[in-house]
């Protein structure tokens, strides 16, 4: 969630790394007697059961690949919610949505935090068989271009989550456009925190009774909780952060996309942390636990 130095870190191209074994020869190269050489590998290499995890977290093409088959699936069109100048962003609404009520999620607003987008696309590909029938909008991945270079500012250097008091950002701007004619029940935002030392969640004060105990428990059971009492300078307690709104604190920071449907689309609105640092398989199964306790509260 907290900015740090862009550092670039480059994945190899995950579809080569996945392949990469495959292009050296079955056997080596004869030698000038006509003996094969000795073997360049002497045993088998047991890849991690995560390894396809890992290594396409940042593959924005593999992600809508993904979300296009989940689309078939469920009988749902994934339609184009904006275009950049490399990559086109989707979004997924179901029938069931109305013009009150269901639950936003939005996840891959910072580029460089993978667990997000992974966990979105993972919990509908539990559910595809459900999907239509529940009343969702989830969009899959806010900055394409930050995921696939790993930071967390947008093309243009831009951080989105400050700026959606704004109405001059493309990408931002569709999404206020996309979720006009709507009320939810509650926003969900995915996010993880570099300096995070487990699972931690802020809450809008509004609604009652609050959901931030039952989001933390639905995690506990994949990651640790954060331990932290003040997180952002602000008290936490049992990796809760929440908080009323200070009008004067954001208009110094810009508006974060939470703040901005508390205020204009939603009764609720939660963005939930997982530490970056900690495994993705961990940080994945805690996001996804909580998108479904949210997904049941919101929609039941």
């Amino acid at each position: 969630m907290n900015p740090r130095p862009q550092l670039r870190r480059t994945l190899q191209g995950s579809e080569e790394m996945m392949e990469a074994p495959s292009r050296f020869p079955a056997r080596a190269p004869k030698t000038a007697r006509g003996a094969h050489a000795p073997p360049i590998f002497t045993r088998k290499v047991t890849r991690h059961p995560n390894f396809a995890m890992q290594h396409r977290a940042h593959d924005y093409r593999f992600l809508i690949r993904r979300w296009r088959a989940v689309a078939r699936a469920a009988g749902l069109p994934l339609r184009k919610l904006a275009s950049t100048e490399q990559h086109d962003l989707h979004f997924l609404r179901t029938k069931a949505l109305g013009a009150a009520g269901g639950i936003y999620i939005s996840a891959g607003i910072h580029g460089d935090e993978p667990a997000a987008t992974e966990a979105l696309i993972t919990w509908a590909e539990k559910n595809v068989r459900r999907l239509a029938k529940l009343p969702l909008l989830l969009l899959p991945c806010l900055n394409p271009w930050g995921l696939v270079n790993n930071v967390r500012l947008n093309e243009d250097g831009l951080d989105l989550n400050r700026i959606f008091h704004r109405d001059d950002q493309p990408v931002v701007s569709a999404v206020k456009t996309l979720v006009e004619p709507h009320q939810f029940a509650a926003a969900l935002m995915l996010h993880e925190d570099y300096d995070g030392q487990g699972f931690y969640l802020y809450e809008v004060e509004r609604a009652k009774p609050h959901w931030g105990e039952a989001l933390v428990e639905a995690a506990a059971r994949h990651i640790a909780i954060e331990g932290r009492t003040r997180i952002d300078g602000r008290k936490a307690v049992h990796g809760i952060h929440r908080r009323r709104i200070d009008p004067k604190r954001f208009a110094r920071m810009g508006y974060p996309e939470a703040i901005w449907f508390h205020l204009k689309h939603a009764e609720r609105s939660l963005t939930i942390e997982t530490p970056s640092e900690f495994a993705l398989d961990q940080r994945v199964a805690a996001q996804v636990a909580v998108i479904e306790e949210c997904v049941r509260r919101a929609c039941a």
